[in-house]
């Protein structure tokens, strides 16, 4: 009987709405996250993201916005972030699975103190800042030794024809379009507003989606598709490295290379990231490379003596040209942030992981676009395909064609390879440059300057695939003008701030002074 009792004391207080405040939120950070995790879905991650807006509005005070954020933001990490704790187990054990744990919770704080900040320093005016909000989130978030921008709203669109407006401000602008979407929505279904004036904020949103997306649908005619390359896939687990196994990697690409270049010529052959742990500067690779009869840009170590870096290298007939240095290294695990003032902890760590000889890359500073042939090749390495600038500059000085080079065995079968293809995706749209990636296991991949995957090899597999692209000139708008929209909603923000703190105060029928 005393069972039944407390059973019936427990279901009265799940029930209660009061005892779980934030379930609502978390349920819909949950759905966020799934709807991205199905391409036909990802568009209707409006509506989690409507729920999450009118919820961070309405609240009474920043403590309470902020915990609705979190608790969102919480939700929605740890199902889009799942596969990065479970593939850093079997990399580096249950110790290093547990600690890369946190990047989910401090993911999550990101978008919570943006959201509670503007919260507090919008007022009633919320859910019209919001949207320039995000875009200043997203931005922050591409900076930093912490750098990390996975989860990006702005990336849900990559399948709808919205993407195409990625050409005229980059991802930033997909963000906004998709925040500015669930705010004017909040709006739309907020009971307090006038029914005059959410017809007329429907209205201009659905003719505003519907231009954008009849815009984005019209594509030129299909371009001819002149040039081929060849996109080598070793498939080789990335520890066989760590075990010295140099020359079984370097033959294992000279012979796929080979074999396919003898059933068909190319224009190009790009080699994965890291894909043999030999500097090809050195005489006798240099000589191998020279003779495979295509120009050539792979994965090496860089040949700055006293550093490691993470290279990339352009190799035509005449020999080893020019390097491209990776920029954008992985937080802990390419270079550990804020090395100077946290080695004791970085080594006791470190110590408990098997891994007391561990040093940081040096990073490149330098954008060098990689001539091969008729190439001019900008060369993103792996984790630098989510940061939009990279690619830009590399347009800018000439790039004529994009290439990402990848080792994403690190990730496992789960999903974190397949986000890393999809967000690199709209480099190819923000730039209209054809993309060609080459990854360890995959993805590799040809994309068209629309965003759409032309060839795309299976996952897992030793091969030599042969794709088409076309070499391009033109510049996009993004191209010209860069982070516009970032700097836009900066200014639009602070005078949103501005007006509330020093402009005209309306009556107002409720109190609007959240407090801490």
């Amino acid at each position: 009987m005393t069972d039944r009792i407390y059973f019936r004391a427990w279901r009265q207080r799940l029930g209660n709405s009061a005892s779980w405040p934030w379930l609502p939120d978390s349920a819909a950070g949950l759905t966020f996250a799934l709807f991205l995790m199905v391409p036909v879905l990802a568009a209707l991650s409006v509506l989690p993201l409507t729920w999450l807006h009118l919820r961070v509005a309405q609240s009474q005070t920043v403590r309470q916005s902020a915990g609705r954020g979190f608790a969102f933001a919480l939700s929605f990490f740890a199902v889009h972030l799942a596969w990065l704790p479970q593939s850093m187990a079997t990399t580096l054990g249950p110790l290093g699975g547990s600690l890369t744990l946190l990047v989910i919770p401090l993911s999550a704080l990101t978008w919570t103190a943006g959201l509670a900040l503007t919260r507090r320093l919008a007022g009633s005016s919320t859910l019209l800042a919001l949207p320039f909000a995000w875009v200043i989130m997203e931005w922050l978030r591409t900076q930093g030794s912490l750098a990390f921008p996975w989860g990006a709203p702005g990336y849900a669109l990559v399948d709808t024809p919205l993407a195409q407006l990625a050409s005229l401000g980059g991802v930033s602008l997909l963000t906004f379009t998709l925040t500015a979407g669930a705010s004017a929505l909040g709006y739309v279904v907020a009971p307090a507003r006038r029914l005059r004036g959410r017809l007329a904020v429907l209205f201009g949103l659905l003719s505003a989606l519907t231009g954008a997306a009849v815009w984005g649908s019209v594509q030129p005619q299909s371009l001819t598709t002149s040039q081929t390359a060849l996109l080598v896939q070793g498939n080789l687990d990335p520890r066989l490295k760590m075990q010295g196994a140099d020359q079984d990697a370097v033959n294992l690409y000279l012979r796929l290379t080979q074999t396919a270049l003898r059933g068909q010529a190319a224009d190009l052959v790009v080699w994965p990231e890291t894909a043999v742990p030999l500097q090809p500067t050195a005489p006798v690779l240099g000589a191998a490379l020279q003779r495979l009869g295509a120009p050539l840009i792979l994965g090496a170590p860089g040949d700055v003596p006293g550093q490691l870096r993470n290279s990339a290298y352009g190799v035509t007939a005449s020999g080893v040209g020019r390097r491209q240095d990776k920029r954008v290294l992985v937080p802990f695990g390419e270079q550990l942030p804020f090395e100077g003032l946290l080695r004791p902890l970085y080594r006791s760590v470190l110590t408990a992981l098997g891994l007391p000889g561990y040093r940081s890359l040096t990073p490149g500073q330098l954008t060098t676009v990689l001539p091969v042939g008729l190439v001019r090749a900008g060369v993103s390495i792996c984790y630098e395909s989510v940061f939009a600038r990279l690619s830009r500059q590399a347009v800018q000085q000439g790039a004529n064609l994009l290439i990402v080079i990848s080792n994403d065995a690190w990730f496992g079968t789960r999903g974190g390879a397949e986000q890393h293809f999809q967000m690199g995706r709209i480099r190819a749209i923000e730039t209209r440059r054809y993309l060609l990636r080459a990854g360890n296991d995959g993805v590799s991949a040809a994309i068209d300057p629309w965003g759409q995957v032309l060839n795309r090899a299976p996952r897992g597999v030793q091969g030599a695939f042969t794709v088409a692209y076309r070499l391009m000139q033109d510049q996009t708008p993004y191209v010209r003008w860069g982070e516009w929209v970032g700097w836009s909603s900066v200014m639009v923000l602070a005078g949103i701030v501005l007006v509330r703190r020093w402009g005209p105060r309306r009556k107002a029928k409720h109190v609007d002074s959240p407090e801490a």
